[in-house]
């Protein structure tokens, strides 16, 4: 638990002009039946405890799925260096029967934060996107960020950049936006659409937009941390 507590000080106390420390490690999955396969892991932490992972969880896509049983899993680390030598360490596609026999594994990439992000999942609306100016966009999801929690959404907004994300993730920015519940994404959509003071700021981030290429909603929670 000091780990995390630790971790989180890191990634919140850090200066918003540069981009924060820490990296995920994320594992694009098919599970066969979503519940057990989660259930399972939460009872063998072994591949957690051996990639040094300081927070496991998973996100299980709720709307938009490009296949059934989408979710994956994600370990989340200090900094890019102990994400990227968790995968000496651990091979998803070589593991035990046990872990084999509830998911199909599609692919892994690392992610690395561009702007501040507060590790609370809950209801998260994720898109990929392309885009044209990484680092000005990071600020206008700060500015966005900060003026949704004043209109009262308790929003978290997550951006991050790909690394080694193959041909699926490759060039493709992840912006997530993190509400407590289904139905308080729900209500931050609708005061969007109503003409809340804070649209038009994300009017003015599509300028850094080239392309959406998906969008989903997705259902996330920690399964891990390390002791």
């Amino acid at each position: 638990m000091n780990k995390i507590k630790l971790f989180l000080t890191l990634v919140i106390s850090l200066n918003v002009s540069a981009a924060p420390e820490g990296a995920f490690n994320t594992l694009m999955v098919q599970a066969k039946d979503v519940n057990k396969y989660i259930e399972y892991m939460k009872a063998n932490t072994g591949p957690f405890e051996a990639i040094g992972s300081d927070v496991a969880g998973v996100c299980v896509t709720k709307s938009g799925n490009d296949y059934p049983g989408q979710m994956f899993v994600w370990n989340a680390f200090s900094s890019v260096e102990k994400a990227l030598a968790a995968t000496d360490l651990y091979d998803p596609m070589n593991t035990s029967s046990g872990f084999n026999k509830h998911r199909k594994v599609m692919y892994s990439a690392t992610f690395k934060p561009l702007k501040v992000f507060e590790l609370k999942p809950g209801s998260e609306r994720l898109w990929r996107l392309k885009l044209n100016n990484p680092s000005k966009y990071a600020e206008k999801m700060i500015e966005i960020e900060k003026a949704m929690n004043e209109a009262g959404h308790e929003v978290r907004i997550g951006l991050f950049a790909p690394i080694a994300g193959g041909r699926e993730e490759t060039g493709m920015f992840h912006l997530r936006g993190v509400s407590n519940t289904a139905a308080e994404s729900g209500a931050a959509i609708d005061d969007y659409y109503a003409g809340a003071s804070w649209a038009s700021l994300w009017g003015e981030s599509m300028q850094y937009i080239d392309e959406v290429v998906t969008e989903t909603m997705e259902k996330c929670e920690i399964i891990y941390t390390a002791k």
